[in-house]
């Protein structure tokens, strides 16, 4: 793709119109009629069934396979994606993968790098050249899908159906089919799309990078909320066949507590995690390489640099070692536990407190080496002399 390419005048006009419309009109209809919490919750329901049907089934199922899903809910998220009017998922997918394949070069579609307002919609109003064969070349899976393929014919009747029409009958069933319309049609069409936008564009622009530089997807637990979970975008560059972006029950997720549900209700199964211990990994080889770039800002002498980096693989291959041993421990405790006896018990949580205490402590060490080295803002070879003697005192301590 590149910039020569024709204008899509068809998305031109939409992506226009309907902000236009959504915001004219409804507050024309809001000064002439009032605000009515009927009209609120029709959005409201719209707006949470039309963004699941993206970040759970568009996303998540679709475009990555992080989990499976009955038959029912796949017609769900087909539905309501179409209401969504983000095209068809067998082009929402494709363009997707491209995107994870091709991130941040010229053949990602949304390539942040070419600015913040192309990655968020200016790549929409541009054809897509490529013939049938080379676009859905990364889809086969998808195009052997039936239920697939009837959504991706009759897109369009779909999209009058559920993205106007149905809030419009939603509306005339409590005497506001107008009101239904903007509140429930374009109102929360435009919202839905930017809030799926803010993914190709704030999350490549700000946050932190947790668990890989190697592209410019970012974690920001501000936008998690805005996006149905979808902030935590590092993570899921890094791990994209997680279901998951926000791994902590402190990280707002609710697409993944959305399939967290259909999963405790018989309707998904198989979810692809990844493994504690490769999360771990990633993290600590992030965190030291940024340990690199500050030694190479400090012009650091080989033999300091490999110092320091000796004492830094120690640390981390304890804190690798504490955590397999913690986790292994509370799956036998968890595995095994009906069967002992309360002997067997009480000895089991005195060792799985064990290798907790050992799990922390190793993370503790491993935070107060990181620490150390983030003081040095601008390190020069006297500080690093200095974090190199701290290291030396950990290494014999703990190491």
């Amino acid at each position: 793709m590149n910039d020569d390419r024709p204008l899509d005048w068809v998305n031109a006009a939409f992506m226009t119109a309907t902000p236009l419309i959504a915001v004219l009109g409804t507050v024309w209809y809001a000064w002439n009629y009032g605000v009515n919490r009927l009209d609120v919750a029709n959005f409201g329901l719209m707006f949470v069934l039309t963004s699941i049907a993206v970040t759970g089934g568009y996303h998540r199922y679709y475009s990555h396979k992080s989990y499976e899903c009955s038959k029912a809910v796949q017609l769900f998220y087909l539905v309501f994606g179409a209401a969504a009017v983000e095209n068809s998922v067998l082009n929402w997918a494709s363009d997707h993968r491209v995107h994870h394949r091709f991130v941040d070069t010229p053949e990602d579609p949304y390539n942040i790098l070419r600015g913040g307002l192309y990655a968020h919609m200016g790549w929409i109003f541009y054809k897509d050249t490529r013939d049938r064969d080379r676009r859905y070349a990364n889809v086969p899976d998808l195009r052997k899908d039936p239920l697939v393929m009837w959504q991706h014919r009759w897109y369009l009747p779909l999209v009058v159906l559920f993205t106007f029409a149905l809030p419009t009958w939603l509306g005339l069933l409590y005497g506001r089919p107008v009101g239904g319309l903007l509140w429930g049609g374009f109102l929360r069409v435009v919202l839905v799309h930017h809030t799926t936008f803010f993914i190709n564009s704030l999350a490549h622009l700000y946050g932190e990078k947790p668990y890989s530089l190697k592209d410019t997807a970012r974690d920001s637990w501000w936008l998690a909320p805005l996006t149905f979970g979808e902030g935590y975008h590092n993570f899921h560059h890094k791990f994209q066949a997680d279901y998951r972006n926000g791994i902590r029950w402190w990280q707002f997720d609710s697409t993944k507590w959305w399939i967290n549900v259909l999963t405790w209700t018989g309707q998904a199964w198989r979810l692809r995690r990844t493994p504690e211990p490769l999360i771990l990994k990633a993290r600590l080889e992030v965190q030291k390489q940024a340990v690199a770039e500050k030694l190479a800002a400090a012009n650091a002498s080989e033999r300091m640099w490999n110092r320091i980096h000796a004492r830094l693989d120690a640390g981390a291959a304890r804190l690798q070692s504490a955590h397999a041993a913690y986790l292994a421990a509370r799956a036998e405790y968890r595995h095994r536990y009906d069967e002992w006896t309360h002997e067997m018990r009480r000895q089991w949580d005195e060792t799985l407190a064990a290798r907790r205490a050992e799990y922390k402590a190793a993370r503790e060490r491993w935070s107060g080496m990181m620490t150390a080295m983030n003081r040095l803002s601008n390190p020069s070879p006297q500080s690093l002399l200095t974090l190199t003697a701290f290291l030396d005192v950990a290494r014999r301590r703990f190491f």
